[in-house]
């Protein structure tokens, strides 16, 4: 299998990890050749600390017959825009999410990849961790017996404490529905399978923030999404789960997931994450007990969805971290905001395929 070449756009915060794993980890499947960014400064600082020969602005990147694959790490509102030019240079994509901000941007992006005869996925890809195919696996062997509900809390005090960029968060397209959520809902896909409808209520607890860090400590942000938002979910199996997301709360002692099966529990870890113990309880337990995981997972973290998404491309099967995915989990999102507005019920329209465990896969793209 050859080694596929990724430009990547968009040098901020998250790209860091990318270029690191893709070090240490991926180095056998795909190699980061060139940055850009409309700030050069950054393509530059990163470029020097990853080694990477080549860094300038996005052109760079789009204009290079020899990248396969661009990754796609710039602001949500950015996008929809990066990933269609990059398809149409000729590029498969991988971006972080959301796919994009609005249902006529992810369609947009999935018509082009059709018409330009390319791939795209989408982040998270930490369904495909350790403890969440640990966790897949123990479900469907049934080892708390058939799920009939679920409790999950993303807890966060807000990006303004320790990031001096936090604007954006705080804007639509973000907010912590759209920059959190998509962990969740990709799990619950993984683990549950396609959101059949939502009720939210929702709220913006305070409209105005104040940025807590050097260098623009004491700069007012203007909150216009809400920031804490209680869901209720129901799933085409017929699993309820709730689901409360906020930029608000201190601390908790909630587990971050609880599945609730016929014969017991199920403790999953943050999902946001790629490590973490699985815990279950069956009804003759006297105490939880840690599942083992599959080691052979053990050391994977950001990037997963790339290396599946160029194995899939070289068995001609569907990858995991599909667009179709992506779409309806942000569907799911943009619903539970528009469900929170409204006060009522919606049901949802889209659907995507529950993934299936790597352990799954056809040979030619089995995990070693």
């Amino acid at each position: 299998m050859k080694k596929y070449k990724v430009g990547l756009i968009g040098c901020g915060a998250i790209a860091g990890n990318y270029l690191r794993h893709a070090k240490e980890v991926y180095a056998d499947y795909f190699e980061i050749v060139a940055l850009g960014d409309i700030d050069l400064a950054k393509a530059k600082e990163r470029a020097e600390k990853y080694e990477v020969a080549r860094w300038g602005a996005p052109e760079i990147v789009y204009d290079d017959p020899d990248i396969d694959i661009v990754l796609n790490l710039t602001v949500p509102a950015a996008h929809e825009a990066v990933t269609i030019r990059a398809l149409e240079a000729g590029k498969h994509v991988y971006t972080e999410k959301p796919l994009a901000i609005s249902r006529e941007g992810m369609q947009n992006i999935i018509d082009t990849a059709k018409r330009c005869g390319k791939r795209v996925g989408c982040a998270p890809d930490s369904f495909m961790s350790a403890p969440a195919q640990t966790a897949k696996k123990a479900l469907e062997e049934d080892w708390i017996g058939a799920p009939i509900g679920v409790n999950a809390i993303c807890a966060m005090r807000g990006n303004e404490y320790w990031r001096p960029d936090a604007d954006f968060f705080y804007h639509k397209g973000a907010g912590p529905m759209m920059d959190m959520a998509p962990y969740y809902l990709n799990m619950f896909v993984s683990l549950l399978g396609p959101v059949a409808s939502v009720m939210t209520m929702s709220k913006i607890t305070w409209p105005e923030r104040t940025i807590k860090v050097e260098p623009r400590r004491g700069e007012k942000i203007q909150v216009e999404v809400p920031t804490y938002v209680s869901s209720t979910l129901s799933f085409e199996s017929g699993v309820i789960a709730t689901f409360v997301n906020a930029f608000d709360i201190w601390h908790t002692k909630q587990p971050y997931i609880e599945v609730y099966g016929e014969k017991g529990t199920m403790v999953i870890p943050d999902p946001n994450r790629y490590k973490g113990d699985v815990l279950i309880r069956r009804f003759k337990d006297s105490e939880w007990r840690v599942l083992p995981q599959f080691v052979e997972y053990a050391e994977y973290g950001r990037g997963i969805g790339i290396v599946d998404m160029i194995r899939s491309i070289e068995a001609g099967v569907p990858h995991k971290a599909s667009a179709e995915l992506a779409y309806h989990t942000t569907d799911v999102i943009l619903a539970m905001d528009e469900s929170g507005e409204a006060g009522r019920r919606l049901d949802i329209t889209t659907t995507a395929a529950k993934p299936d465990g790597l352990w799954t896969t056809p040979e030619t793209i089995l995990w070693k």
